[in-house]
Formats: C-alpha cells, structure tokens, sequence
C-alpha cells in the first residue's frame, strides 16, 4: 500500500467542519460537511480492491445490492473468498461491501487520524477525548439500497466518488428508540425492525459529507454510478459511557433481567459503567469498532 499521498495544496485541511460541526456533535443532530479526499489515489476502486483482498476475511461485510428497506438482520461477514474481484467488477456483479477497521493498513491509518485529528481539534473537551477511533470504506453497485439502521459511534460520512442519498431519520417515540439500542447490544447490531420517520435527505458528490450522530436512524439509495464512500468514527467520553452502560444492561437481559435504562437513574449509570470498565468489557463489545451494521 502506497503511504498517504499530498492533497490539494490550495488546501491545507482535509475537512471542513466549522463551528456548526462542533454544534451538532455536542447536540447529536446530523449536519453536512465537506471535505478534500475525492481525487486521492488510495481510493480509486482499484486500490480499494486491492485493500479488500489485503484485509483479513473478517473485515470485510458483503451483501446483495438490493435490499428492501427494513432489513433487521445484521449482513453476513467473510463470505467473499476474493472480495477484491467483487469490488473490481461492480457494474455487474450487483453488490455492496463495507471494508472494517481500514486502519489496520498503514496508509488509510495515517489518513485517518489525520482527518480526526482534525475533528478532535473541533470537538475534543478535553485532550484525547476524540477515542477509539475506526475508518471504514463501503463501495456498492450502482443503484444500491442500504437498509435503515444506526450506529453506536459518532460517525462522519464522506463520499469519494459517485453519488448517493442518505436520509436520516428518527424513531416514531422513545420508547421504539430504547427498543432498537436493547436490540442492537442483542445482536441486531443497528439493523432496525421498524422503518423511521424521514427527517431530512442529504444528497451527497465527492466532496461532499454528513455527520452522523450516535443512534441516528438512517438509509441510502445510490446513484446509477459505483459509489465509493469512507466513514470515520469516534466515541467521546461520554458516548462511551453510554454504551458501557449499554454493554452493561445487555448482560442483565440475557439472564432474564429487565435492567432500567440509560438516563434514568444517575447512579446506577455511573455504577454499571464503573463495572464494566473493571471488567475489561470495554475492549470486547468496543475492540476496534469491528461491528457493523449497514453499507453507506
């Protein structure tokens, strides 16, 4: 793999974010930015089949192109003997593959943390509060569907080449919002059970991006041309906290418990996170930010 290569010079930035970035991630509404990354070697689909085949079988999510929108089963993973042959022939072979934890090849590490190095000098309360960071490609046929579903990170959506449209939605109530997370820690991993409410499209060109909150219900429709697209996430210390406590309440259910949710009692959170953090839990259910939930 080739190391991350200059951008434009007339840009000393990789992103554009802006105080209303820093807004929406204290607020946890979805926003565009924009950025400078369409146009870099590293992801022509070429170099990204090339990245496919490099990464182990495990990091890499593969599934039908067309998909109905309420999908609640989590897609499957390693089932590409050469995904890089997918990838190479997407014209026609009508499919969408995510590429997990792309920072484990040192060129898309570097040009990671360079991007969120730039996000935590927006947002970071606090020196290293920008953590566990992951970078993830997705690259799909033309045409492609995208289930709704969520993640648990804050997640920053950029499209590189091709075009697409995400809409974010919301849960009808709070009580089908909870119903999700507790689905999500018992395996659903994002995937809903029950179509959102559509808040507001974002129509995304390279260069183009949007940022995802934690638990923000989305989906997208691709354009007629091979869409490439990269989201880098992160967890604050306090979204952290939340799905410790998450974490936490999933071990409860599996033993026939009805635990309280998140919020509710500022003791008990502190408690079940305490715990988890002593438990070692955190490397297991957070480890790299290998789980997956849907192609962008």
């Amino acid at each position: 793999m080739q190391r991350l290569t200059e951008q434009s010079t007339a840009n000393d930035s990789l992103l554009e974010l802006g105080d209303r970035y820093a807004r929406a991630n204290r607020t946890r509404e979805a926003v565009s930015v924009s950025h400078h990354l369409a146009g870099n070697p590293l992801f022509t689909q070429a170099a990204i089949a090339d990245l496919a085949d490099a990464l182990p079988a495990t990091s890499v999510v593969s599934d039908k192109a067309d998909q109905a929108l309420v999908s609640p089963d989590a897609p499957p993973r390693g089932s590409e003997a050469r995904p890089g042959d997918v990838i190479r022939n997407l014209d026609t072979k009508r499919s969408w593959l995510t590429l997990l934890n792309i920072e484990q090849e040192p060129a898309y590490r570097d040009l990671m943390n360079a991007c969120l190095d730039e996000v935590a000098a927006v947002v970071d309360l606090k020196r290293g509060d920008t953590r566990r960071r992951a970078g993830f490609i997705f690259v799909s046929s033309p045409n492609s569907v995208t289930p709704a579903h969520f993640d648990i990170e804050h997640s920053l959506l950029l499209q590189l080449s091709g075009q697409k449209r995400v809409t974010v939605g919301r849960f009808a109530d709070e009580e089908t919002r909870q119903r999700e997370r507790e689905r999500y820690w018992d395996g659903a991993l994002g995937r809903v059970e029950d179509m959102p409410m559509a808040v507001e499209p974002h129509d995304l060109a390279p260069g183009m991006g949007v940022y995802l909150p934690p638990i923000c219900p989305h989906w997208v429709h691709n354009g007629d041309q091979v869409s490439i697209s990269m989201t880098l996430t992160y967890f604050t210390s306090q979204s952290e906290r939340d799905q410790q406590i998450e974490a936490f309440n999933a071990k409860l259910r599996k033993r026939g418990m009805h635990p309280v949710p998140p919020g509710r009692s500022h003791v008990r959170d502190v408690a079940k996170a305490s715990v988890m953090r002593a438990w070692g839990v955190r490397r297991r259910f957070f480890g790299n930010g290998i789980e997956v939930s849907g192609s962008h």
